[in-house]
């Protein structure tokens, strides 16, 4: 590889991801679905040619951003898209490349990876709310005005004609505690999904310098059920602490409900998936038919696989807590 190469790799997956990221595009529908893979051209540098064409080509897409939109965008495409992709893909090659122990410690190892990444995301989330707002009252009070906002302009507040303000200050509340929550989440699944698209996508390209690690035998470590209850205490203060507390404890399910998913695959022997990617074609599908029609029979649909995908994430994040106890792939693999 020359560093000619490595540069023009390096810039081209900067340019994609800063397109990705939606935050150059902003009210354009199809930005949001393309923003859940942004990383992805990162991670494809990354694990396909170095760790340092990624982190050169997430300076790329930071740059755009700063000359494009400002340094908010620049900090946000740096802090939850560029340095992830390039920490990961570096931790990757230094775990992957010693075959000592292989495959046997690949879930294990995903497992810290998994960890590492939840807990970075919960205190850069932090971070990056303290230094907007130091007050924690004012930026929910900031957050609730935009909730509103919202609201009135997506003319929901004229669809529910016989709601009391008592009823909306409710629902405004509920939105406005799960908004920074959910957020961290939805980045976090975003750093996950794009680092395996980008890791399959270099090994068919036979660009991996090491054997891909088996997901199947993806496992948490034994310290993170232990996290997992501190963090359910935390989540219950108020304030910045109570945030981090419900970010990592959300990024700690997420991360069972992933366990749970291998654990399912590897005792049913792979069958357990028709299953998820119908519910996950429904929902998506009913979401985009009603968005393009309104007919409330996609609305309808929509809530049913909504709770639907609801109980199979609750049953996959049990399944996981009990195969991290118990171990069923013991065997099997």
């Amino acid at each position: 590889m020359t560093m000619a190469h490595a540069i023009l790799v390096a810039v081209i997956s900067g340019i994609a991801t800063a397109l990705m990221s939606g935050l150059l595009t902003p009210g354009v529908a199809p930005a949001v679905f393309l923003s859940l893979l942004a990383p992805t051209p990162l991670f494809i540098a990354g694990f396909g040619w170095h760790p340092l064409v990624a982190a050169l080509g997430g300076l790329v897409a930071a740059l755009i951003g700063n000359f494009v939109i400002g340094p908010p965008a620049a900090l946000m495409i740096a802090g939850m898209i560029a340095l992830p992709a390039y920490a990961l893909t570096a931790l990757s090659d230094r775990l992957f490349s010693d075959y000592a122990g292989r495959p046997d410690k690949d879930g294990l190892d995903l497992g810290r990876l998994a960890v590492t990444l939840v807990l970075y995301i919960g205190i850069a989330g932090v971070m990056a709310t303290l230094i907007f707002e130091p007050d924690y009252a004012q930026l929910e009070a900031r957050i609730r005005r935009a909730v509103e906002m919202v609201f009135v302009a997506s003319g929901l507040d004229k669809a529910m004609p016989n709601a009391s303000k008592d009823d909306l200050a409710r629902i405004f509340a509920l939105m406005t505690n799960i908004m920074l929550p959910v957020s961290a989440l939805i980045s976090l699944v975003t750093v996950v999904v794009s680092g395996t698209l980008g890791l399959q996508i270099a090994d068919r390209a036979k660009r991996v310098p090491y054997a891909r690690p088996d997901f199947r035998r993806f496992r948490l470590p034994g310290g993170s059920l232990i996290l997992f209850g501190i963090t359910l205490a935390v989540a219950s203060r108020a304030g910045y602490v109570g945030l981090l507390g419900e970010i990592v404890a959300l990024g700690l399910a997420f991360a069972y409900m992933l366990q749970g998913c291998a654990a399912l695959t590897v005792v049913t022997n792979k069958k357990s998936n028709k299953v998820f990617l119908t519910v996950i074609v429904l929902l998506l599908a009913s979401m985009a038919l009603f968005f393009a029609t309104g007919q409330l029979l996609f609305i309808a649909l929509f809530m049913l696989a909504n709770f639907t995908a609801t109980v199979m994430v609750l049953i996959l994040i049990s399944i996981g807590l009990a195969d991290h106890l118990m171990n069923f792939r013991r065997g099997r693999l």
